[in-house]
């Protein structure tokens, strides 16, 4: 996958495109990018992708801003990872941006720059100024300027007794109540954040404590178990006893830790935290259970 950074100049003759935060790239997501694939190959066009940093509401709304499920960089590594994806234009969101009207947007970025022949977005899906560019606003519109739009259906998550929706939105209501495994469930895989050491205790470094990033979705405080490696590593992970508390004094969210082997992280450094499922009183974290992918 081609990650696109600056867009100026960039452009391609022809492509099927998806548009969207994709934040989490989670079961609803993967559902978007199998049918973006798919379409792409019956045409014989590369597939594109247009995402933005930051999230619009933190430009439009930012009260209402949600915590992210994902960083920009494990974002793109998650969309590089279902193979859906040739190419992925990270534009911009700013102040002029969210003036930008879903017409002109079609225009000077799907069509100019992506060649748009065809569209694939959630059936709730809505871009531009106002939120006008609905499915069919943008439906009517590929009428007259020659592509298509083929909206994909959101699922319920399997498993559930409501129709519970593969959102990001909802992954986060999950995660936020400290139920990880049901989080899981929508985005297909554990959730992890990373995490900046504060300082590391015990002989070996088994016990560590690390401040979590205010913008992103963090559990409830609560224990977890889970896994630990330094982040950027390829190192095995590494089974762990997470637990998430509120620092009142700093007003940051906190993790402290209680890894089965040692860590080899320093303060300042950054550790990736993967949580599985709340801890069970009395029972500690096994390799199998923290590692589950």
């Amino acid at each position: 996958m081609k990650v696109i950074l600056d867009a100026s100049g960039f452009a391609i003759p022809a492509a099927v495109v998806s548009i969207g935060m994709f934040d989490g790239v989670h079961r609803g997501h993967a559902k978007v990018l199998r049918q973006l694939r798919d379409h792409g190959e019956r045409l014989g066009l590369p597939t594109a992708l247009v995402t933005f940093d930051p999230h619009p509401r933190a430009v439009v709304r930012p009260e209402a801003c949600p915590r992210l499920l994902s960083s920009v960089d494990d974002r793109m590594q998650l969309l590089a990872a279902t193979g859906a994806v040739d190419h992925c234009l990270v534009l911009r969101f700013d102040q002029q941006r969210s003036h930008q009207d879903a017409g002109a947007f079609v225009r000077d970025t799907l069509l100019a720059q992506l060649g748009m022949r065809e569209l694939i977005v959630g059936e709730n899906f809505a871009c531009g100024r106002g939120r006008v560019g609905t499915v069919a606003y943008l439906s009517s519109l590929g009428s007259t300027l020659g592509f298509s739009v083929s909206p994909v259906a959101l699922d319920a998550v399997p498993g559930t007794q409501e129709a519970v929706r593969s959102s990001s939105t909802e992954a986060r209501r999950l995660i936020q109540i400290g139920d990880l495994a049901g989080a899981s469930s929508v985005l297909q895989r554990p959730h992890e954040m990373t995490g900046t050491i504060t300082h590391t205790s015990g002989a070996p470094r088994s016990r560590i404590h690390a401040a979590l990033a205010s913008a992103m979705c963090a559990p409830a405080e609560a224990d977890y178990v889970g896994a630990v490696r330094r982040n950027g590593s390829a190192a095995p992970w590494i089974p762990a006893l997470l637990r998430v508390r509120d620092d009142r004094r700093s007003r940051r969210r906190m993790v402290q830790m209680q890894a089965v082997d040692e860590v080899d992280v320093s303060p300042g450094d950054e550790l990736r935290i993967r949580f599985v499922d709340r801890a069970r009183h009395g029972k500690a974290p096994s390799g199998q259970e923290s590692m589950r992918a």
